[in-house]
């Protein structure tokens, strides 16, 4: 009976051992920090660690990587071989997530300076076009009586 309680509490003192070791970790050691904050953890990453148990989960889980030795690159590393680049907060500085970044933003600069190029180009070619203003002291007195007469027939017309 002995050896069975032995055989069954074993396992417990453990287990609860060695969740102690985790819980004695410190949260605010600033290379902690500077891991924990460049992780998603699954969209909880903004979330209060007191009330929300994925954050709790990570936390636990970096501070059993970190006392086990394994340094920032390598804990990184970890999750995004685990679960991709969506393990991270921010893409990586480099090769496809980099060109993911910066290419709408240079769409947006190429498409801003075609925009530029053509109302300059429009305004150009208004300004060129030759512009023929009639003025009133131009028109000869024929034309002027002819015109005066339509006006009149018009307005009698009408009124």
């Amino acid at each position: 009976m002995r050896k069975l309680i032995l055989v069954l509490l074993l396992p417990i003192l453990f287990i609860s051992n060695h969740s102690l070791a985790a819980d004695d970790f410190d949260y605010s050691r600033k290379d902690f920090q500077a891991v924990v904050q460049m992780l998603d953890m699954e969209g909880h990453g903004n979330d209060d660690l007191a009330t929300c148990n994925v954050k709790q989960l990570y936390y636990k889980e970096v501070a059993e990587m970190m006392q086990k030795g394994m340094n920032k690159d390598e804990i990184l590393a970890y999750y995004v071989d685990q679960m991709g680049e969506e393990a991270l907060k921010a893409p990586l500085k480099s090769g496809f997530s980099l060109t993911a970044w910066i290419t709408p933003f240079l769409i947006l600069i190429a498409a801003a300076l075609l925009v530029y190029v053509l109302i300059q180009k429009w305004v150009k070619k208004r300004n060129s076009l030759p512009t023929e203003k009639i003025k009133p002291s131009t028109l000869d007195e024929t034309e002027n009586e002819i015109l005066l007469s339509v006006i009149e027939e018009e307005r009698k017309k009408y009124f």
